[in-house]
């Protein structure tokens, strides 16, 4: 009878979580599909659109030879846009060579999405849905990772952090690799963590794929690599045989990633000169960034201050709070679990704080890089809002609701530079006359603002002050209306705009009129 009733009670104690889980996916899926398609894609995202259909490299062939000319060829937005469509012709090879021969992003992510957009389409919804799928799976290996670290409990609240984390939506609602990073990441050290405690070859095997996958999906994954080996060395040092097939399997993840490092090298990559993440001097600054990134895990506000920022720093204090409170005991309980998230959260961070130090760079400042310390905060948060609900029940009800709050707005934030609302008033300031939009010469501003216009406004790359003026003399003849476009960096607003832009002096007839500014984009109108 005893036997019978501990089987209905374990029955319905699985029923339970299992509840519990669907409704904490449902909660995930819910807040990452909201706002999905109707939030403007961003600078970064158009690198996804032309190097996923293989238009890398004509890209940068067609801007050189604009470069070249004394006056710009006039074209139209429509001629602009079809290197951002599909192309049959391309293959994964045309895909490969655009990224090896002008950009600085691994292959991976690119490969899938060429896949991906001839399978379902490029509209934005479906590019973004990519994202939202490995956010999903972010959410469910979050529960099996701090299962297997801690108890069923702090995975369930592990879980739910990971689906209402505003940083963790942010990421799964953007068509770029950050998302599918964070899977790749809790994939490596889920399998890392079977293998230390059952020593199984198809655990090792499994780490292999993932680690060598993780190379390929971004450069700065050596992080997390770097981060596991750490940690298993310091965790089995005593354990000889297993930690020498653990050297054996991370040399091979290295190994199967040689032909593409092998290529860069070849091609002579120069990641010291990538000039959005080198050259921003300032200790005090990084060190802000190094806090600041900390608290956008929890909270993302969008307010600089008034009653919302106010409760988003609430939440935050609330939940350090939680965390200061449960800390003693899950140093005593599992140290040596709790050591393996803190390697894992913290060596990245070190990682990148260093670089910047002695690069003068950005890498802090740059929310997206955070991604790769997000794997080690997981568990940690899920086991402190464990810990606080068994203690202050209404601190952890109130941090959950600011936090989903966060996750709801934040879907209406921009990355950076979207063109959608101001082509949208080029487009309606354009209706019926002859109108003509000038921009700087780099890709991501080019194919950003050729998206969203009417297929028949006119889009002019320019390079330097005099391409401008002949521009302008080209243009005169013809056009009733001249827009300047600028396009602004949030590390440094000169990466994608040029001072000779901020002119409000065209000469040729053209007279100033108005200029608005909206999500990091500045556009002047001129008139005759």
């Amino acid at each position: 009878m005893m036997r019978k009733l501990g089987a209905r009670h374990n029955t319905i104690q699985g029923t339970r979580y299992t509840f519990i889980v669907l409704c904490i996916l449902l909660t995930g899926f819910m807040l990452r599909f909201n706002n999905l398609s109707q939030r403007s894609l961003w600078t970064d995202e158009f690198f996804t659109f032309f190097e996923s259909t293989g238009h890398g490299l004509d890209i940068k062939n067609f801007l050189d030879n604009i470069s070249s000319q004394q006056t710009p060829k006039l074209l139209t937005a429509r001629e602009f846009k079809v290197f951002l469509k599909p192309d049959l012709d391309k293959s994964f090879k045309d895909v490969s060579q655009g990224l090896l021969y002008t950009d600085t992003h691994a292959p991976l992510y690119f490969w899938i999405m060429h896949l991906w957009i001839r399978v379902f389409s490029d509209n934005i919804l479906t590019v973004r849905l990519f994202s939202l799928l490995m956010g999903m799976i972010s959410v469910f290996l979050s529960y099996k990772v701090c299962a297997h670290l801690f108890t069923k409990n702090a995975a369930l609240f592990s879980a739910l952090f990971t689906s209402i984390s505003a940083f963790s939506v942010r990421y799964a609602q953007e068509a770029r690799p950050y998302a599918l990073i964070i899977v790749l990441g809790l994939s490596s050290w889920w399998f890392v963590l079977r293998f230390q405690k059952q020593n199984r070859n198809s655990d090792a095997i499994c780490f292999i794929i993932f680690n060598c996958l993780g190379f390929y999906a971004h450069y700065f994954y050596l992080f997390i690599a770097v981060s596991l080996f750490a940690y298993f060395t310091i965790a089995n040092y005593r354990d000889k045989a297993r930690l020498d097939k653990f050297y054996l399997a991370f040399l091979l993840s290295l190994l199967f990633f040689s032909p593409w490092a092998i290529l860069l090298i070849l091609k002579g990559y120069k990641f010291y000169l990538v000039e959005w993440l080198f050259g921003y001097p300032g200790f005090h600054i990084k060190l802000y960034y190094l806090f600041r990134g900390i608290s956008r895990y929890i909270l993302i506000s969008s307010a600089s201050k008034g009653l919302l920022s106010f409760l988003f720093l609430s939440g935050l204090l609330l939940f350090a709070y939680i965390g200061i409170r449960a800390y003693k005991e899950i140093l005593t309980r599992y140290l040596k679990e709790t050591s393996f998230c803190l390697v894992m959260f913290l060596v990245p961070l070190l990682g990148m704080f260093c670089m910047d130090i002695v690069q003068q760079g950005a890498l802090l400042r740059q929310e997206r890089f955070w991604t790769f310390a997000f794997l080690g905060f997981i568990p940690l948060a899920g086991y402190f809002l464990d810990s606080g609900f068994s203690k202050t029940k209404p601190a952890v009800y109130l941090v959950i609701i600011l936090m989903l709050i966060s996750s709801f707005t934040v879907s209406k934030l921009q990355f950076g530079p979207a063109p959608k609302y101001a082509s949208t008033w080029i487009n309606k300031e354009s209706q019926g006359v002859v109108s003509a939009v000038i921009v700087y010469n780099i890709r991501s501003v080019v194919f950003s603002q050729s998206y969203y216009l009417d297929d028949d406004i006119y889009l002019i790359p320019v390079s330097d002050q005099g391409q401008l003026d002949n521009v302008v003399k080209a243009v005169s003849g013809f056009a009733d209306k001249l827009f300047i476009a600028r396009h602004y960096h949030h590390s440094d607003a000169s990466l994608m705009n040029k001072a000779f832009l901020d002119t409000k002096e065209l000469g040729e007839g053209f007279k100033f009129e108005t200029e608005i500014k909206m999500d990091d984009i500045s556009v002047s109108e001129f008139i005759k």
